[in-house]
């Protein structure tokens, strides 16, 4: 692969990780700390305001490639040292996307777009796990972005 694709292949991966990372930071400081509040009334409100858009558009689909692109790089990588950075960020990629498909299946589809009277007494346990799991994606997102930065400036000349 020439470097000049490889590069712009890396920049791709770099600007949607980092998409990815502070748009779950955002959502970790700023809005689900506000459902543990009377989580229920929160959430009510919280569905009856998006009735357009939601996060979906926000982070899929590539945000999910940026991950694939990232796992391509490593294969295509002849470097030992490169190879093994863009091993261990495509590892914590895979895991960010495997903990992202385990919240939205089982949290996210409860809390944000289910019907929440059917859970009215289960929400703020869900909404403190969806915290939880939310802080471990941003560690496993922030560790593949940090990898991947690292690969951008490893010297190539060692």
């Amino acid at each position: 692969m020439q470097a000049k694709t490889f590069n712009h292949l890396l920049g791709f991966s770099l600007f949607f990780l980092a998409h990815w990372f502070f748009g779950n930071l955002y959502e970790e400081i700023v809005l689900a700390p506000n459902q543990l509040a009377n989580s229920y009334e929160a959430l009510k409100s919280w569905q009856g305001y998006f009735t357009v858009t939601n996060q979906i558009y926000y982070y899929v689909p590539l945000t999910q490639i940026a991950v694939f692109v990232v796992c391509f790089l490593y294969v295509k990588s002849s470097n030992t040292k490169e190879k093994c950075l863009l091993k261990k960020a495509s590892i914590f990629g895979l895991l960010s996307i495997l903990i992202t498909a385990l919240i939205v299946t089982q949290l996210n589809l409860k809390l944000f777009f289910g019907d929440i009277e059917k859970y009215k007494e289960q929400i703020y346990n869900l909404s403190v796990i969806w915290l939880i799991g939310n802080a471990i994606r941003l560690y496993l997102v922030g560790t593949c972005l940090y990898l991947t930065f690292k690969h951008t400036f490893y010297d190539k000349k060692q």
